[in-house]
């Protein structure tokens, strides 16, 4: 309790990172950490790997896509989230990418793109399955993740066949909204080409399987998001899912997937049922 009380009391302060005081509270070394691997080769094209200790067993693959409004984070912030996923026998790719200013829509698409094109070339020499990619974002990070789901042309423009990602996760994702805030609008570029920006622009019922994760009481992007594009998606005769979780804030949700033992929400375990049989669930339900 005294540690849940600690982050809750961090998310009022700014500048806080709950992850950040969370690592500092928790200590954990389950895993193996290879650092600032270049993808491709700008200063952010960089990721980080984390392994299961010990080794010598082939392991799923997650590739996180952090969250920041396009416009900031780090993948220095998420050695929480590797040590949840790698406790629980997952290899987790976390890759920066290119933000606003620097760059606008499509950039960070791309680099997301890129960084899967690199794990899937490269993961087996750090024990990871080549066939079992799976595709994780939070917020912004989530809106890129479901773009890669539903418009295949971003991951066949960095080179790599159809089917090369088993599924997809979308946590607290601006998914199926329209732009409104000014910043916003700016990075997506041009008020003309921003349905080539909208993931429901793009449903056509063969994407791969899309589970979608929302708080519901997220104040900053609406759960309505997660719950209509699943069902624009079954509509089209596709595999998704949503789970909305009841009290569950913007930032909580990504919490609860890095630092399970707080009880926030099952959200490593709906990811983790997700990746071991539940996307095939989804598909066969839709």
């Amino acid at each position: 309790m005294q540690f849940a009380g600690i982050l809750a009391a961090c998310t009022s302060i700014a500048g806080c990172s709950p992850l950040r005081v969370a690592e500092g509270l928790t200590a954990g070394h389950d895993f193996a950490l290879t650092r600032d691997i270049a993808y491709a080769s700008g200063p952010r094209q960089r990721l980080d790997i984390y392994r299961p200790r010990p080794a010598g067993k082939v392991f799923p693959v997650v590739v996180f896509l952090y969250g920041g409004r396009w416009q900031t984070g780090s993948k220095e912030y998420y050695r929480l989230l590797g040590h949840a996923l790698t406790r629980r026998g997952a290899i987790v790719v976390v890759p920066d990418y290119r933000l606003y200013p620097q760059v606008k829509f499509p950039s960070w698409v791309d680099d997301a793109a890129a960084a899967i094109r690199w794990t899937r070339d490269n993961i087996g020499r750090f024990g990871g399955d080549t066939a079992q990619i799976w595709v994780v974002g939070h917020s912004s990070g989530a809106h890129t993740a479901t773009m890669l789901a539903l418009d295949d042309h971003y991951l066949r423009r960095a080179g790599l066949p159809a089917n090369s990602v088993k599924g997809f996760v979308s946590l607290a994702g601006p998914v199926d909204t329209i732009w409104t805030d000014a910043d916003v609008q700016t990075l997506m570029g041009p008020r003309e080409g921003w349905p080539a920006t909208y993931p429901r622009s793009y449903i056509d019922g063969a994407s791969p399987p899309l589970l979608l994760l929302h708080g519901g009481s997220d104040k900053t992007v609406s759960p309505n998001n997660s719950v209509g594009l699943a069902a624009r998606i079954r509509e089209r005769g596709g595999c998704a899912q949503s789970i909305v979780y009841r009290g569950v804030g913007h930032i909580d949700i990504v919490v609860a997937l890095s630092v399970p033992g707080l009880g926030i929400a099952p959200v490593l375990r709906d990811v983790l049922q997700f990746i071991h049989g539940g996307a095939k669930k989804t598909c066969r339900a839709a």
